[in-house]
């Protein structure tokens, strides 16, 4: 009789139980369901990054980067850039956190970034530190090719939710490169040469393995530095293929008249027809021409039209 009543009393206490709570295994199997992230993608390190949502707060490390997202119209959500990062100028009331290669890891993570985006590998370090510290890092580059310009741009998209917005602008880059590509010359084109340094610390141009030699030959330029390499190159060599054209940019904290004037006054380069015929580019800038971003298509078609000018 007592073992009845046990067993009564152990039925009756279920049955209260799962009247309590009614779902049961099932509504524990809900409860512990994983979120999907919103995006994954695959850096350029080879590392997969993973999102639960969207980055509200972003700290570009890179200039280019830094333009794509404006470009991008996610202005709003860069909380941090580094020193570099001039363009656009906005950018400028972003707070700054140290150069390329050894920024401050303590304020980028002061500033709590939901991203921290670079485009060198040589911040290795800093990536590292970045990770320890708890902020989830993306690798963003490409080959230094206009194609390669067009896969940061989607890459940048794809993981902060702005794909349609990057679409948008690659085609629009293509169709500005299309328009020079159909109307430069198939002939005769200029010989050019890109004067990235000059004087008593050596020559240096954009050479064959530089983005910028891209640049030079989409706009219809033959680059005569298309052999040589890491952008160094020989005064004797300059000398004997005296180029039509010289692309000058702003040297670092001077005007382009600054620029050009101290070209102009330095004697190794007074016999090159470039120099007596007036044939040199100083108003493009150098940032324009040599990061691989938004405006590259821009670059290409305004040295196209100053190819064009200065060959008549």
């Amino acid at each position: 009789m007592r073992m009845q009543k046990q067993i009564v009393t152990f039925f009756t206490l279920v049955l209260v139980l799962f009247t309590l709570f009614p779902l049961g295994a099932a509504g524990q199997q809900e409860s512990l369901q994983i979120a999907e992230p919103v995006v994954s993608i695959i850096d350029s390190r080879n590392a997969e990054i993973s999102l639960f949502d969207y980055p509200q707060r972003i700290v570009s490390l890179s200039p280019n980067l830094t333009e794509t997202l404006f470009a991008l119209g996610l202005g709003d959500k860069v909380v941090g850039r580094s020193d570099y990062c001039d363009y656009p100028a906005e950018a400028a009331s972003i707070p700054p956190v140290g150069d390329l290669f050894t920024p401050s890891v303590e304020k980028i993570l002061s500033l709590e970034p939901d991203l921290v985006i670079i485009g060198s590998i040589g911040q290795a370090q800093t990536v590292e530190a970045l990770e320890t510290g708890g902020a989830t890092v993306a690798y963003i580059n490409e080959e230094a090719t206009m194609e390669g310009t067009y896969r940061i741009i989607e890459q940048v998209g794809n993981i902060t939710g702005a794909s349609a917005q990057a679409t948008a602008l690659i085609t629009e880059m293509r169709q500005t490169i299309d328009q020079v590509l159909d109307q430069r010359s198939q002939a005769n084109w200029p010989t050019v040469y890109y004067v990235a340094g000059f004087g008593e610390w050596g020559d240096f141009t954009a050479t064959g393995d530089t983005f910028l030699h891209e640049i030079i030959v989409t706009a219809g330029g033959d680059n005569i530095a298309h052999d040589a390499i890491n952008w160094s190159y020989q005064l004797e060599i300059l000398l004997a293929k005296d180029p039509d054209i010289l692309i000058l940019p702003a040297m670092w904290g001077s005007t382009p008249e600054e620029t050009k004037n101290s070209f102009l006054s330095h004697p190794s380069y007074a016999s090159l027809s470039a120099v007596k015929n007036d044939k040199i580019i100083t108003w493009v800038e150098n940032n324009i021409l040599e990061r691989q971003g938004p405006r590259s298509a821009l670059a290409v078609s305004q040295l196209a039209q100053a190819f064009t000018e200065l060959s008549r």
